[in-house]
């Protein structure tokens, strides 16, 4: 019975042995992996209402001062040979008044990639065509925080030649339009 049981445990034994050497014929393996990227094109503000004012606290000086800054996220991944231009449009300015914009390229630790250039005083006129504010954006990010991304430095002021156009105001609404678009 000895003899049996010692046996069967040796052809037990034997097989599970086999059976994993068998199952290791080779060293290696491989997974073949399908990737792809598709394009991003993405464009959102920080969404918050800039307050701008132009007034004047000294007798026979004209009104000045109104300064805010916004900011514009972007995510983007472009094909080879792409990069993408964003450009503003306006409406609702004051008449009498006239509107330039800064763009400042983002460059704190949020970003990165192919941020593109950004522009300096860029006048946005009433129902004008758009004006373009960032050029050469490639593959980029700009980050998602309030004061990430580019920065859009408003200053607002009297129009040269049209001062007597200018009434008082209160609640006045400007609206700008920001829009990404691929350039080939």
């Amino acid at each position: 019975m000895k003899k049996t049981i010692c046996t069967f445990g040796m052809v037990v034994a034997f097989f599970l042995l086999t059976t994993n050497l068998l199952g290791q014929a080779t060293a290696t393996s491989d997974h073949t992996l399908t990737m792809g990227i598709p394009e991003v094109c993405l464009l959102g503000t920080d969404a918050a209402a800039i307050a701008l004012e132009l007034t004047t606290t000294t007798a026979g000086a004209q009104i000045t001062g109104g300064t805010g800054t916004g900011y514009a996220q972007v995510a983007s991944i472009v094909s080879a040979a792409e990069t993408r231009t964003i450009t503003a449009s306006i409406t609702g300015v004051p008449a009498g008044t006239g509107l330039k914009v800064t763009t400042a390229v983002p460059s704190g630790g949020n970003s990165g990639g192919t941020l593109g250039t950004g522009s300096t005083a860029v006048d946005l006129i009433n129902a004008a065509t758009a004006v373009t504010l960032v050029t050469a954006i490639g593959s980029c990010y700009t980050g998602t925080a309030s004061t990430d991304g580019y920065a859009l430095a408003y200053t607002w002021d009297c129009a040269t030649g049209t001062y007597g156009n200018i009434v008082a105001t209160t609640g006045s609404t400007a609206t700008v339009v920001l829009t990404i678009t691929n350039t080939p």
